[in-house]
């Protein structure tokens, strides 16, 4: 029996029951390009570029000062050929591992999970993107939202530092499907003002919530201001394209603090 959301994000738990208080949510000035100055200084830092493809982030990793390695199945641009559940490296080569766009297509994301905590250095850290509300795209196998990379991130060793959205995945699903192929200056139009609709509706969505609350004189499990904002970071978090992340290297980490770890005892 397949059982049907009502929509709302508060009915069965609070938003804050689902926001994990050692974690930052919020999106910050730049975006995903944040990411790269989030991850601390990379200034002689040995960094694993796994799955890096054409290495497009090649350029903006060595100008942070990285000691880049790009790794991949194929391709012209690799330094290294090798598959990722089987790292050819020694344990501890690296101080940060960058892993863009590339859990979502590993068919058994545990494995490389634990390669790349075996070929980072105590405390090093593992920083990129994984998708979320992406339509499918090559081989897509575990698109995640913030808790299921939170829980890999945990299960294997790593403590997650921050967990921020991309774009509105919404918005994205909708530019898919109006342009099936690229199109130079008509498509970035559309994908802005697309974003931009959207970004109306998640402010639509919190003041229509707020007014709701006040009117039916309900009040919210903790502080008002508090809830509101867990509210508004959930909001964010469950319709993102994909979410932006660093975690670190940390044997000790436990979820024990994330208030959401009692749904999945």
């Amino acid at each position: 029996m397949v059982r049907r959301g009502t929509g709302a994000l508060d009915d069965a738990v609070g938003p804050g029951d689902l926001l994990n208080p050692d974690v930052t949510y919020d999106r910050p000035p730049g975006g995903g390009d944040a990411i790269f100055d989030l991850v601390g200084d990379l200034a002689g830092k040995r960094v694993l570029d796994i799955g890096c493809g054409h290495a497009p982030y090649r350029d903006r990793l060595e100008k942070k000062g990285a000691v880049w390695t790009g790794l991949d199945l194929t391709g012209p641009a690799c330094s290294v050929i090798g598959d990722g559940d089987q790292l050819p490296f020694r344990d501890e080569a690296f101080d940060a591992v960058f892993c863009a766009a590339v859990l979502e297509h590993i068919p058994e994301p545990d494995s490389i999970m634990s390669e790349m905590k075996r070929v980072l250095n105590n405390k090093g850290r593992i920083f990129g993107y994984v998708s979320f509300l992406e339509p499918m795209h090559g081989m897509s196998y575990f698109h995640m939202s913030h808790l299921g990379i939170e829980r890999l991130f945990f299960k294997h060793g790593f403590r997650p530092l921050t967990i921020f959205p991309a774009r509105i995945g919404t918005a994205y699903q909708i530019e898919c499907l109006l342009f099936p192929k690229s199109l130079p200056v008509l498509q970035p139009v559309v994908s802005a003002l697309l974003q931009w609709s959207f970004a109306a509706a998640y402010w639509l969505n919190g003041a229509a919530r707020s007014l709701y609350r006040s009117l039916s004189r309900r009040s919210p499990r903790a502080d008002p201001a508090d809830s509101g904002r867990d509210y508004r970071r959930l909001l964010a978090l469950r319709f993102a394209v994909g979410f932006n992340f660093v975690a670190v290297r940390d044997d000790t980490a436990r979820a024990s603090r994330a208030g959401y770890r009692k749904l999945v005892k």
